[in-house]
């Protein structure tokens, strides 16, 4: 994968500014009730034995595998990670707290900015450089 060139359109920026605000929300709130995190984490993997230090890798882990869809989009201009984050965005939807809705605003404003049309001319497949394969005549 090359790196995109050229300015990101302001949906792109908006993704980015969007999803990195609400991976970054759920690791502080995480990391802020280490001890609701822990049972959380013991619902959905009760085979592990959770504690704080295992708690607070999960914790990290989730934050970092959130990254890489984002870089995908800002940097490389993936259209499988457009597909990816917006399947991914749904399910998270479906199951939000209504309690905590800051954080399903901003996944909803991610994936709403990756459907306009400035996203799709950004994931559209246009060469950057002219370095791809020979056109034979």
């Amino acid at each position: 994968m090359r790196v995109k060139a050229g300015p990101r359109p302001l949906a792109i920026r908006i993704f980015a500014a969007a999803f990195l605000a609400a991976a970054l929300l759920r690791l502080v709130r995480g990391l802020g009730d280490l001890a609701l995190s822990q049972m959380v984490f013991a619902v959905h993997a009760p085979w592990l034995a959770w504690n704080r230090d295992w708690t607070i890798v999960a914790l990290s882990a989730e934050f970092t595998i959130a990254l890489i869809p984002l870089a995908w989009i800002y940097l490389f201009a993936a259209p499988f990670a457009r597909w990816l984050v917006l399947g991914f965005g749904a399910l998270r939807l479906a199951f939000f707290d209504p309690e905590a809705l800051v954080g399903p605003v901003l996944i909803a404003l991610a994936m709403l900015s990756l459907l306009t049309a400035q996203a799709g001319r950004w994931f559209a497949r246009t060469p950057d450089r002219e370095d791809g394969p020979a056109v034979f005549e």
